[in-house]
């Protein structure tokens, strides 16, 4: 009764931070309850959602696990929370990121939200703030996308399903004219794919997408992504680099073996320029600019 009296009379933050100490008591989670308090908090003015942005994410994870909650209440809750749901507290928009990997419909809105159309001229008229705002949720949610099609509930990957997803992607995003991005997008979210059964590194389903003539712009964000996931990281005088390029010189041999050729020079060109890297890194001394 506690925590929907704290409800009630305006103070949801209090009641969220009520429901995280129940959890912490092993007490079961009452799912309808945590999802009216985090919806109440995302409009009130009682404080701002960083003062509890511990207890949020915490009971927003725990709904995430909790069986039977409605689907629409956690695309609600994960967009309206998404700028707290990342890797470095630990989080992600769990339902939102497998929509995106199974509903190709719901990926090319998203991409419309973010990217305008080629097919149309500049807008004369400035967004709004709710049209920023949303862009900016869309932008967030693709650039944090981890979860690649043909991913299942069940944890195991599908191939034939990324196969149709894709296709359908390309059909949609051809006739809105974001078809280039849209690509370029799928690359980013690829590098996650996991290996396959019979020992390749990469699913071969994967590999074939990334291999068709039609797919430099998916190969290009597929090689950036790589080159993004490295992540912060110190000098070495070279060495971190030298062992990137023979990683994905390795890699490319092993593609290339299996008939993917425009994957593997993909590879070659990201060894190639982690090479450079290598020898101008050799070159400096550490504090150099």
């Amino acid at each position: 009764m506690a925590v929907e009296r704290l409800i009630k009379y305006g103070r949801p933050h209090a009641a969220i931070r009520c429901i995280y100490t129940g959890g912490r008591k092993k007490l079961p989670l009452d799912s309808p309850q945590a999802v009216r308090a985090l919806l109440a908090a995302v409009n009130s003015s009682e404080s701002e959602h960083t003062k509890d942005a511990y207890h949020i994410i915490e009971v927003i994870k725990a709904l995430q696990d909790a069986p039977g909650v409605n689907s629409d209440d956690l695309f609600r809750i994960e967009w309206a929370y998404l700028s707290l749901l990342d890797q470095h507290r630990d989080a992600y928009p769990k339902f939102l990121e497998q929509r995106l990997a199974s509903d190709p419909d719901f990926f090319c809105g998203v991409i419309r939200m973010v990217f305008r159309s080629k097919n149309e001229e500049r807008p004369t008229e400035e967004p709004t703030e709710q049209q920023k705002k949303t862009a900016t949720n869309a932008y967030r949610l693709l650039d944090q996308w981890r979860t690649p099609p043909g991913s299942q509930n069940d944890g195991t990957y599908k191939g034939a399903v990324l196969a149709d997803w894709l296709e359908r992607v390309k059909a949609a995003c051809t006739e809105s004219g974001h078809l280039e991005v849209a690509l370029t997008m799928v690359g980013h979210v690829l590098i996650h794919t996991p290996p396959d059964p019979d020992g390749l590194w990469i699913h071969h389903s994967a590999a074939e997408a990334l291999n068709a003539k039609d797919a430099g712009d998916m190969q290009g964000g597929f090689s950036n992504a790589l080159v993004n996931s490295r992540g912060v990281h110190g000098f070495t005088a070279g060495r971190e680099e030298r062992e990137l390029a023979d990683k994905y010189r390795v890699r490319a041999g092993e593609v290339e073996s299996r008939g993917y050729h425009r994957l593997a020079n993909t590879l070659r060109e990201l060894a190639t320029s982690y090479e450079r890297d290598a020898e101008r890194e050799s070159t400096r001394e550490p504090f150099d600019d």
